[in-house]
């Protein structure tokens, strides 16, 4: 059982690697990612920066800038996890050599460190260009993890689904806006709770019952989304 057990581990984490390792050769998904982060973050803090909202009114405008620049940035690399693979033909040899279930695992659990990689640059930008000032600094970190690891997790299962589409982009967007709406709208009211000063304990319970949903749902249709 715990030879079953490590080899799961070991394929996940063989994928994360992989994924990782022709991210740093390519650099094309960090970069473009990051680049679309500090832009918005600049175009945002022109907008409704320290002299653009009176301070009572920044909170909820925040909340909802935040997550929609997280999801925009993430959405430039994200969607690629498997799309990649058909591209430069790879996608049979994993087909062949583990499970679609793993293969999603792991490219998963890149796409988190991605997210998480972003979140490290977006959110104290935004702190210091917007003035935003979290009054719980706990609850606003675990609503980044927790709505970073649905997002990663949700479009890495998307990316599967669209990989061999046409215009999987197209697609891409069609079915992620009613899937990670839920997502999105509770984690803007996490966010909203934190910055004004509490810890958000139900929306925060709903994002990790979305996030185990999510995870038994991708891993239980990942080789219908992938394979066939």
């Amino acid at each position: 059982m715990d030879q079953a057990h490590g080899s799961v581990l070991d394929a996940v984490l063989a994928i994360a690697l992989k994924d990782a390792t022709a991210e740093l050769r390519r650099r094309t998904a960090v970069v473009a990612v990051l680049f679309f982060a500090a832009t918005a973050l600049a175009l945002v803090s022109f907008a409704i920066g320290p002299f653009g909202l009176p301070p009572d009114d920044r909170p909820p405008v925040q909340a909802a800038l935040l997550w929609i620049i997280l999801f925009f940035a993430a959405a430039t690399g994200l969607p690629r996890a498997f799309a990649h693979e058909e591209e430069t033909g790879t996608a049979l040899a994993l087909r062949k050599t583990l499970p679609a279930g793993r293969v999603l695992a792991g490219k998963a659990l890149f796409n988190f460190v991605l997210f998480l990689a972003i979140a490290a640059v977006t959110v104290p930008g935004f702190a210091v260009l917007l003035e935003a000032r979290a009054g719980s600094a706990a609850g606003l970190a675990a609503t980044v993890l927790a709505g970073g690891y649905g997002l990663a997790v949700v479009s890495t299962f998307l990316s599967a689904l669209s990989a061999r589409a046409g215009q999987r982009h197209v697609l891409f967007v069609l079915i992620a806006f009613p899937l990670l709406s839920p997502l999105l709208l509770t984690a803007i009211q996490a966010t909203l709770e934190a910055l004004r000063g509490g810890f958000p304990g139900t929306p925060l319970r709903v994002l990790i019952a979305y996030d185990g949903a999510a995870s038994c749902g991708a891993y239980l249709l990942a080789s219908v989304a992938w394979e066939e």
